[in-house]
């Protein structure tokens, strides 16, 4: 009988350090702490859903506990790590502080933290979705978390810190995982793509990386979906027809039509996209991205940039980007999104082609400044 089929996020999870992408500030602290003996109690991580909060949490939790441990760089295939990576080691206990927040859950935890550990040298204590915990339940947890016995270390995840509370984050380490760049990403599932003799195109994999918005579980699922809608050869296409993605290509060309002030070639590219199935909040979203690059670019090149196609300047390119930011809930909470969309750009375009008085003024004085003095004046 065939083995149960483990989706790809699941089974292509990081298993030591070495695996984990775009973190690299997290774990060099967490490879420090081990080989200074400098290991704190209690841990809290922080970031975006999929950035690897809990698989770095069970990384340090194997780190801990392996065999002639702690060590950071520890074989995967010792039985303690592979115990840890099963979710059967009994030194390692997951909460999921979802279903598990009230403040009997967090007063049995208090009388179990007691017990020596089994296997390794410490109990971890990993709890997910932290501030989903109560009120209650966290002052019932903050007596232990500041003294816990020798045995026990407390690693936290949450993608909402600002609602655990203040003395909880005053008792622990904290480290802020980032949402990975795209080209992290992309390098990982061609990793993948190899190992699970996937043929994907560059463009498709940009396109997943795209639509992960920096979350390597959420690209991993992507690629899980497309590898089953398309086989062993995934497209471009393939990825922009399944989730209603537009190409960079058609991004380029609508950001060059908003620069250019075209207003019948950018409803034009809206109708072309709306008649294809595009979603056009994400487009929107996209559109930002694109022209927050140029942006970027005409800070470096001292005030200008060309990348659009029409020479722009930082405060067109600044007062086109905030018209459309000012469009984005209309378009997504709308009753019309096409209507909304169109609507969003067009005013955009005005908003970048409208002067600020300020910079208007500064203008004209500065001309001023430069005229030849009046000679009728000069002589009287």
């Amino acid at each position: 009988m065939s083995s149960a089929y483990q989706v790809i996020a699941r089974k292509w999870r990081p298993q030591t350090f070495d695996d984990v992408v775009g973190q690299d500030h997290v774990v060099r602290t967490l490879r420090n702490a081990i080989a200074r003996n400098r290991i704190a109690h209690a841990y809290l991580f922080v970031g975006p859903r999929g950035t690897g909060k809990t698989s770095t949490a069970r990384i340090f939790a194997k780190a801990l506990n392996v065999t002639g441990g702690p060590k950071a760089d520890f074989d995967p295939e010792d039985p303690i790590a592979k115990s840890i990576a099963e979710g059967s080691c009994l030194d390692v206990i997951e909460i999921d502080g979802a279903s598990n927040n009230g403040v009997d859950q967090v007063r049995e935890l208090r009388e179990t933290v007691v017990y020596a550990p089994a296997q390794g040298s410490y109990k971890v204590y990993i709890i997910d979705e932290v501030h989903m915990l109560s009120a209650s339940a966290f002052n019932a947890l903050l007596k232990t978390l500041e003294e816990p016995p020798a045995h026990v270390k407390f690693i936290f995840a949450t993608t909402e810190v600002q609602k655990v509370l203040p003395t909880i984050i005053s008792r622990c380490q904290r480290f802020d995982l980032k949402p990975i760049p795209a080209g992290l990403i992309v390098q990982r599932l061609k990793k993948i793509a190899v190992a699970e003799n996937v043929k994907v195109s560059d463009e498709a994999l940009q396109s997943i990386a795209r639509m992960a918005d920096g979350g390597m579980r959420d690209a991993q699922s992507i690629f899980d979906q497309m590898i089953s809608f398309c086989g062993s050869e995934i497209g471009e296409a393939d990825v922009l027809d399944v989730y209603g993605l537009v190409s960079a290509a058609k991004i380029a060309e609508l950001a060059a039509a908003l620069a250019a002030g075209d207003h019948r070639r950018i409803v034009g590219i809206v109708d072309d996209c709306d008649e294809n199935g595009r979603d056009l909040y994400r487009l929107l979203v996209d559109l930002q991205a694109h022209i927050r690059t140029a942006l970027l670019d005409s800070i470096a090149q001292g005030g200008t940039s060309g990348a659009l196609g029409t020479p722009m300047s930082t405060e067109q390119l600044t007062r086109l980007l905030d018209g459309l930011r000012e469009g984005e809930g209309g378009v997504k909470h709308g009753l019309s999104e096409k209507v909304n969309f169109e609507v969003a750009l067009l005013k955009a375009v005005e908003a970048s082609r409208a002067r600020a008085i300020d910079s208007l003024i500064k203008e004209i004085a500065t001309l001023a400044e430069s005229l030849p003095e009046d000679p009728v004046k000069k002589n009287d």
